[in-house]
């Protein structure tokens, strides 16, 4: 570029200025007039929109998306090797259901038969049977000795009431105080005609003495005649005191029937409750082998294993080995853990958006959900605990309904005051005139 001299720059800048300064001294009326109209008018909106356009304050934290029923961890109870596992990754598993055994000393398959036989076999002691010949050979481990001490219960109360004991000896007692009853009978009908005869005999007595006070009989006779009458008052005595004697012995029988009548009461009583005891002490150490070694089902729903397992595979105490989410997902819940710091902020009703990890809220949207309750009090850490429902499931804000496989993970934003631009700059100036 070939540069201007520099007389002619400053002759360039003497011929324009005239025509700026024109310019700038007399500007268009309409630019004037309108152009203070679009900056009011630009104001105006601003101001609008400020009122329009919120701001919300935000509460944020990590969320679990879960089922209302919550998902089930199936913990390991004892540390063994895995000796049968029933289901697969996956599999739709039912309430009760086996999942898995653990080793041990018994064989599950003798366990289960025990429990079946068992769980269908009511406790009717009337019709009460109990299969021992399906029972005997049953390898039983830590159920071994509750099973002994119920088969040693249950032969003790049959055996007295098949072979009925108290019955031959309750049969002879009777026997024995019908008897002592008739001879009773027997000594009092005697006694009552040596009564009867001893009055005949006084009268007779009475003559005698009369006639020997007259002389007509000898003193031979008469001592005679005494003697007689002397002996049935022995003989009365005497009946008297084996009445007495066969009354005590009725009433000892008495009291031997009644004893062996309680005793009988008592065995039957003793031995009854001890089968019962020992039946149930059985049901026990089942249910206890089952808790230790038996992994189970508590809910309906689809099994997740949560290593690779096998049998034979080494298991800890603790060890969560399957998961099972509830087959109904329709009503989603959420929660969330938030510092003490701002959570004053929270209340039951405020919205939340879920912005979950496995599905980016930029390609599928945020689930909306609802405060329905938080912890009063917080936890150890200081973190207080927030509970949501998701009234839409897991349909999100793009309108999409996400499939709900497991549990998710992702993050929350608690709406908790939902101010406007305007609004936020108010509460700024006020905050600084209080201060101030």
């Amino acid at each position: 570029m070939i540069a201007m001299p520099k007389n002619q720059k400053e002759d360039n800048l003497n011929l324009r200025s005239e025509e700026v300064q024109e310019i700038l001294s007399n500007p268009p009326i309409w630019i004037i007039r309108w152009g203070i109209t679009l900056v009011f008018m630009f104001v105006c909106i601003i101001v609008c929109l400020s009122f329009i356009i919120k701001y919300p304050d935000f509460v944020t934290a990590k969320i679990l998306v879960t089922t209302k029923q919550p998902t089930e961890k199936v913990t390991s109870r004892y540390s063994g090797q895995l000796d049968k596992i029933f289901i697969k990754n996956r599999d739709t598993v039912k309430k009760g259901q086996k999942l898995a055994i653990i080793k041990n000393t018994g064989n599950f398959r003798d366990v289960y038969l025990l429990k079946n036989i068992i769980d269908t076999l009511p406790f009717e002691i009337n019709s009460f049977r109990f299969p021992f010949n399906k029972t005997s050979h049953l390898t039983l481990g830590d159920i071994n000795n509750a099973y002994v001490n119920f088969e040693k219960s249950y032969t003790d109360y049959f055996l007295l009431k098949n072979l009925d004991p108290y019955t031959n000896q309750l049969g002879d007692n009777k026997i024995s105080l019908q008897e002592l009853k008739n001879q009773l009978g027997n000594q009092i009908a005697q006694k009552r005609l040596q009564e009867r005869e001893f009055k005949l005999k006084q009268i007779d007595f009475e003559r005698d003495k009369h006639l020997f006070e007259k002389g007509i009989i000898s003193q031979r006779d008469y001592e005679l005649k005494e003697l007689e009458f002397i002996q049935i008052q022995k003989n009365i005595s005497s009946m008297a005191i084996s009445i007495s004697q066969i009354t005590e012995n009725i009433s000892s029988a008495n009291h031997t029937l009644i004893s062996t009548k309680i005793n009988e009461q008592e065995d039957s009583t003793r031995l009854l409750k001890n089968l019962k005891q020992s039946y149930d002490l059985l049901k026990e150490a089942i249910r206890n082998w089952e808790y230790n070694y038996a992994l189970i089902s508590s809910i309906n729903g689809v099994i997740s294993f949560q290593d690779f397992w096998g049998a034979n595979q080494f298991v800890n105490v603790g060890n969560v080995v399957f998961t099972i989410l509830p087959i109904s997902t329709s009503n989603l819940v959420g929660k969330l853990v938030i510092p003490a710091q701002n959570a004053g902020k929270v209340s039951v009703g405020q919205k939340v958006f879920v912005k979950l990890d496995n599905y980016p809220y930029q390609q599928y949207g945020m689930l909306i959900g609802k405060v329905t309750n938080f912890s009063i009090s917080p936890d150890t850490e200081g973190n207080y605990t927030v509970f949501i429902t998701l009234p839409k499931g897991t349909k999100t804000s793009y309108n999409k309904s996400l499939k709900f496989t497991q549990e998710l993970l992702g993050n929350a934003e608690i709406v908790t005051e939902n101010l406007s631009v305007a609004e936020r700059i108010f509460y700024k100036f006020r905050e600084v005139l209080t201060y101030n």
